[in-house]
Formats: C-alpha cells, structure tokens, sequence
C-alpha cells in the first residue's frame, strides 16, 4: 500500500467518523456538505466514507 492509497484510507475513516458522530450529535452535520437534514448528512458521510475505504484497498494507485 502506497501513500496515496494510505491517504485515501484516512480519509475515508475520517469521512465514517463525522458521520458517525452525526447520528450522535446533529450539531456535527454543519460541517458535511450535503443536502438534506442532519440524518441523511450522516447516512451520505458514511456511504462516502466507505466509498474511499473500498477504494483504497481495491485500487493500486501508482505513484511515481
């Protein structure tokens, strides 16, 4: 696993974790760009999240 794909496995991990915390505290959904009310702007993190995480062990990103 490369740096690119270690970034976009962060980051996907960072994207569950806001939305997790939105189903927690709905306060936290101001900070995700995406339409609707707060449980749908978890739900969408989350889906996107996982997206990037799939991503990252799925695809080699070469780096040269």
């Amino acid at each position: 696993m490369n740096i690119a794909n270690s970034i976009f496995l962060v980051t996907g991990t960072f994207v569950i974790l806001i939305g997790l915390a939105g189903f927690i505290n709905p306060n936290w959904t101001r900070w995700i760009n995406f339409p609707g009310g707060p449980r749908l702007k978890s739900i969408g993190a989350i889906i996107i999240g996982v997206i990037l995480v799939i991503v990252s062990f799925a695809i080699e990103i070469p780096m040269e």
